[in-house]
């Protein structure tokens, strides 16, 4: 007996080091041998991994199955059946095998990062994080861990909240409006995020907010601020707008509606399909909206820099301007941060009056006057918010601008021209209610003009 427990544990250790050294045929070979010399959880538990890794996922599974029938109190076969159910797609087993695994033991940060995982894939953002936030506390240096933790809350939260909170023109603006318009006012915020327009209201004197925030985990956060700032005033919906209804997320329609629910390029977060249904269904007639206006400002760009982000340039006699085609139409920027030409003055690409009830797609052409000499590569835009008539706030582009939560965009020509101050830059723009689309008027082009009068319509190559 004892000749075959000795030559259990050699095969055991041979299994061991092939399963280190990825060579995991001859890993399940040993393992199995060992096993069959001396039957051990140990065995079976590893010569089930070497087969789930070797794509014998089945039978790796009932490997590994046996193991944790053999030994029950082990909390490492538990948390491998949860692994590999997570591999295959059944999560509900899964968590409940990785519930097993930390009943057995608490302090199992590999297990808690795998419940974490599986509980993301159902949907439970809020566990999940809290599940992965738990593997760090018992292994702050858990890498599998802290990656999963940022790639959750990033999505869950992206990182353009913390600069649009930290953001005080934004938010002073919006105090200032809120304080002239809420008071006594029944008040609805779209987009809780923070909570901070909806405590915002509550400070100014609303007579009731009511705040929604589509994100699970982002509602629950805003309910956390919300209750340790002591404002009691406001309610706080998990839920869509579109989802909210009189009677049971509000006492009755609101007076007021606020939001900061806009995307960089203005549209593709659907504003303006929100602000029309909350017209029809959730605001007074004579509602007031906060902002009463929003606009997407432009002008045109240009220099070395900007061009370099939008066009392929040529290297050493090389042309690579085929791969031009695979181009951005919208890029994304901090333009304050990266140095460029402007070659016109600010001009309206397409405004919205948020007081109004219906909003349909629009095409609009427009001439803009160059005022400086250079390549046009394309329009910047930024927004800009008409909060009550009184307070406005915009992100323009400037060395001063700090934290800002909204990038600006460029549209992209689909070349660079060469202008002067003499010329008019003919563009044409259209929205479908969600984006934003400018270009070129290859029609009219590029207008060259003499002491003020237009000339007949150039393009230049």
């Amino acid at each position: 007996m004892v000749q075959l427990n000795q030559m259990a544990a050699d095969l055991f250790e041979a299994a061991v080091g092939a399963y280190g050294e990825g060579n995991f045929v001859a890993a399940s070979t040993f393992a199995r041998a060992a096993a069959h010399a001396a039957p051990t959880a140990s065995a079976s538990n590893l010569a089930g991994l070497a087969e789930f890794r070797l794509g014998n996922h089945q039978e790796g599974l009932a490997l590994v199955m046996r193991a944790a029938s053999i030994d029950p109190s082990n909390p490492e076969y538990p948390n491998n059946l949860g692994f590999m159910l997570h591999v295959l797609g059944d999560f509900e087993k899964a968590r409940t095998a990785l519930d097993r695994a930390l009943a057995l033991n608490p302090a199992m940060a590999e297990a808690a990062n795998n419940l974490g995982a599986v509980l993301e894939k159902l949907g439970d953002d809020e566990t999940a994080i809290a599940w992965y936030r738990r593997a760090l506390q018992i292994n702050p240096a858990y890498v599998d861990a802290s990656h999963n933790l940022v790639a959750a809350c990033a999505r869950v939260a992206p990182q353009w909240h913390f600069p649009m909170i930290a953001d005080r023109a934004r938010n002073q603006a919006y105090a200032d409006a809120l304080k002239r318009i809420a008071p006594g006012r029944r008040i609805l915020d779209i987009g809780a995020g923070s909570g901070l327009l909806a405590m915002m209201a509550a400070r100014a004197g609303a007579a009731h907010v009511a705040t929604c925030e589509m994100q699970p985990v982002i509602a629950s956060i805003a309910k956390s601020v919300i209750t340790n700032n002591a404002m009691d005033k406001i309610a706080v919906c998990a839920a869509k707008s579109s989802d909210l209804q009189i009677g049971r997320d509000l006492p009755t329609r609101a007076e007021v509606l606020v939001t900061e629910t806009f995307s960089s390029g203005l549209l593709s977060e659907g504003i303006l399909e929100t602000v029309e249904d909350a017209h029809l269904r959730l605001l007074t007639q004579d509602a007031v909206v906060i902002p009463r206006r929003a606009a997407a400002i432009g002008y045109l760009i240009g220099g070395p820099i900007i061009e370099q982000h939008l066009f392929a340039q040529s290297w050493d006699g090389l042309d690579l301007s085929p791969f031009d085609l695979l181009a951005p139409s919208r890029l994304g920027l901090h333009l304050d941060r990266v140095p460029h030409d402007i070659l016109s003055e600010d001009f309206e690409i397409f405004g919205f009056n948020l007081m109004d009830r219906l909003f349909p797609p629009a095409r609009r052409q427009i001439r803009v006057p160059v005022t400086k000499a250079g390549r046009a590569v394309g329009v910047a835009q930024w927004i800009k918010l008409d909060l009550d008539g009184t307070s406005v706030y915009e992100n323009r582009p400037t060395s001063a601008a700090g934290a800002n939560g909204w990038m600006h965009l460029i549209y992209r020509l689909n070349r660079p021209i060469e202008v002067t101050s003499d010329d008019q830059l003919s563009l044409v723009m259209s929205h479908n209610r969600a984006n934003i689309a400018i270009g070129l008027d290859e029609t009219n082009g590029l207008l060259k003009t003499t002491s003020g009068c237009s000339q007949n319509p150039q393009l230049h190559p």
